[in-house]
C-alpha cells in the first residue's frame, strides 16, 4: 500500500500542472514554452469544451484560457469551471488580446476569474502571476473567487451583449483588411494598365472604358458586386498582353498584314503570363486571355465556344467589340455606336453569348447608357 504522507510529499514537489486553453496556435504555442521552461508540465487544448475534459480526466494546479474560442469561450469555460466542486477551488487565469476593456475585465472576474490578463504580457510578469497562485494554493491561502452574479438571466444577457460586441468589432477589422487588400489590388492594376497604355497612345482610355461597359452589363445580369468588381479589373488589363506587340504596329496607320494581325492575336496569352503570378479574387487571367473567344469556337486564342468560355469573358468580349468599334484607330475610322450594337445584336448567339448581348443592347437602347469619356483619375476605383 502507498504511504499517504509520501504521496503528499511527492505532490508538493511534483511540477505543477497547468492546462492552457487558446484556439491560436501560436500563442500557446508560446505560452507552453514559456511556461514548461519555467518548470511546469503544460496540457494545451484548443478550446473551453478540451479544457474541462483534460481537467475532469486530471485536475491541473491552475488554468489559463483565452475568451474567444471556438465551441465553448472562456467565460463558458469559466462557469463550468467554478460551477464542479472538483475544479472550483482551482485558480483560473484569463489572458486575452480581444476583450481589452475595463467592463470585460469586471464581467470575467464577477463570474470567478482570479485574473485578467491582456496580451501580450512580459514573460517575467505572467511567470510573476502564475508562482503567485501557485505558491497561494500550495500554502493553503488561496481563496476562491465565488460567482458574483446570482441572475443567470443577466449573466447570459450580458455574456450575450459582450460576445456580440467582439464579433462587431472582429468583423470590422476584416472589412478594413478587405479594403486594404482591394487598395493593393487596385494600385497593382493602376501600374499595369498605364503600362499597356503608355505604348498605343491610340487607344489610351479603351481598357477604362471597357471595364465600365462590362461591369454595367454584368450588373445588368444581376451580377453580384463582387462579381461586377472582378470583370471591373479584368476591363482594366485586358489589353496588358499588348506590351509584347512592338509599337509601330500598334500605331501603324494603315490596315495590318496578316503577318502583324498574327502578332497582336498573341496578345491575350501573353496577358495571362503576366496576370497570372497575381493573386487576385477573382480568375482575372482567365477572364483576360478568352475575352476573344466566341461562341461558335471561331476566336483565339483556344478557339473556345459555348460553356468552355467562363461568363466573365463573354461579358468582356461583348464590351471590348462594342467600344473597339465605337473609337478610331490608326489604321480605321470608327464604324460607330450604332453599328456596333448592330454587330452585337446580328451575332448574338453565334458570336457573342445572348444573355450578354441583350443586356447590352438593353443598357444602351432603353436605359441611355453612354460609354463614358477616359479621365487618367477615374482609372482605378475602390
Amino acid at each position: 500500500m502507498s504511504d499517504p504522507a509520501v504521496d503528499e510529499a511527492a505532490s508538493k514537489t511534483a511540477p505543477a500542472r497547468i492546462i492552457v486553453a487558446d484556439d491560436d496556435p501560436s500563442s500557446r504555442y508560446l505560452l507552453q514554452s514559456m511556461l514548461s521552461s519555467a518548470g511546469f508540465t503544460v496540457t494545451p487544448v484548443e478550446d473551453g469544451a478540451e479544457a474541462l475534459d483534460a481537467a475532469r480526466r486530471e485536475p491541473p494546479d491552475l488554468v489559463i484560457s483565452d475568451i474567444l474560442m471556438p465551441q465553448m469561450d472562456g467565460y463558458q469555460l469559466c462557469r463550468e469551471w467554478r460551477a464542479d466542486p472538483m475544479l472550483a477551488p482551482i485558480p483560473f487565469i484569463y489572458y486575452t488580446a480581444n476583450y481589452t476593456e475595463p467592463d470585460d475585465e469586471r464581467f470575467a472576474l464577477s463570474l470567478g476569474a482570479d485574473r485578467f490578463l491582456l496580451k501580450p504580457m512580459d514573460p517575467a510578469d505572467l511567470l510573476g502571476v502564475v508562482q503567485e497562485l501557485l505558491r497561494q494554493e500550495r500554502e493553503g491561502t488561496h481563496v476562491t473567487r465565488a460567482p458574483q452574479i446570482e441572475d443567470e438571466a443577466r449573466v447570459l444577457k450580458e455574456y450575450n451583449a459582450r460576445l456580440v460586441s467582439k464579433l462587431e468589432h472582429q468583423l470590422i477589422e476584416v472589412q478594413d483588411a478587405n479594403e486594404s487588400l482591394m487598395a493593393m489590388v487596385n494600385g497593382t492594376v493602376r501600374a499595369i494598365a498605364k503600362l499597356a497604355e503608355a505604348r498605343d497612345p491610340y487607344t489610351s482610355g479603351h481598357q477604362e472604358r471597357v471595364a465600365a461597359l462590362a461591369a454595367a452589363i454584368a450588373e445588368q445580369l444581376g451580377e453580384t458586386e463582387d462579381a461586377c468588381e472582378g470583370i471591373r479589373i479584368a476591363g482594366l488589363v485586358h489589353d496588358i498582353g499588348k506590351i509584347y506587340v512592338p509599337a509601330e504596329i500598334l500605331t501603324k496607320p494603315r490596315r495590318l498584314t496578316a503577318v502583324e494581325f498574327a502578332i497582336i492575336k498573341m496578345h491575350p496569352e501573353v496577358a495571362h503570363d503576366v496576370l497570372s503570378g497575381i493573386e487576385f479574387p477573382w480568375p482575372v487571367a482567365d477572364y483576360v486571355v478568352q475575352h476573344h473567344e466566341r461562341m461558335d469556337g471561331s476566336g483565339y486564342p483556344g478557339g473556345l465556344s459555348g460553356d468552355d468560355i467562363l461568363p466573365g469573358a463573354r461579358i468582356l468580349a461583348v464590351a471590348d467589340v462594342v467600344e473597339a468599334m465605337s473609337s478610331h484607330r490608326p489604321y480605321k475610322v470608327a464604324a460607330g455606336l450604332d453599328a456596333a450594337l448592330d454587330e452585337v445584336a446580328a451575332n448574338s448567339g453565334v458570336l457573342y453569348d445572348a444573355e450578354v448581348s441583350a443586356a447590352c443592347l438593353s443598357l444602351f437602347r432603353e436605359q441611355g447608357y453612354e460609354i463614358p469619356a477616359a479621365t487618367e483619375s477615374a482609372l482605378i476605383t475602390v
